[in-house]
């Protein structure tokens, strides 16, 4: 007898703690957190717009011709896409990426500049330009 008078409070007090793990993780993720999948594909919400490109990819080197030459070439190989689709202003979303073709690129790209791009850094980048600069920056460490 003594046990179903417990099975209802411990039922609820399991519900009450579900809840709480449910909302403490809702209450972690900030608006502008951004996953590996939005990473350089082209988000366009407005709080990101107002902010300026120094302030979203911290960057502190443009990349050279040859650098970006280099970014676009293992764009094009790996999304197979045209040459003459490829600029400093276009996102992956835009060349047909999905978010296993942004990880196989960001692979590519480390793999052919020798340089790790954590994902705290690339989900703060926006087109390939802003690649680009951050592969430079590291380049020239």
């Amino acid at each position: 007898m003594a046990a179903r008078a417990e099975s209802p409070r411990v039922l609820s007090l399991a519900v009450i703690a579900f809840l709480i793990i449910v909302l403490a993780q809702l209450g972690c993720r900030q608006p502008s957190a951004v996953t590996q999948e939005e990473a350089f594909v082209g988000d366009t919400s407005s709080h990101r717009q107002l902010r300026s490109r120094a302030s979203i990819v911290g960057l502190r080197a443009e990349a050279t011709a040859e650098t970006f030459a280099k970014v676009s070439n293992v764009v094009v190989d790996q999304l197979s896409v045209e040459k003459d689709k490829i600029s400093r202003t276009a996102t992956l979303s835009e060349l047909g990426a999905d978010s296993l073709d942004i990880v196989e690129t960001v692979m590519a790209l480390e793999t052919e500049f020798d340089v790790e791009l954590p994902d705290e850094e690339t989900t703060k980048l926006k087109n390939l330009g802003d690649v680009a600069d951050l592969i430079q920056s590291k380049l020239d460490k």
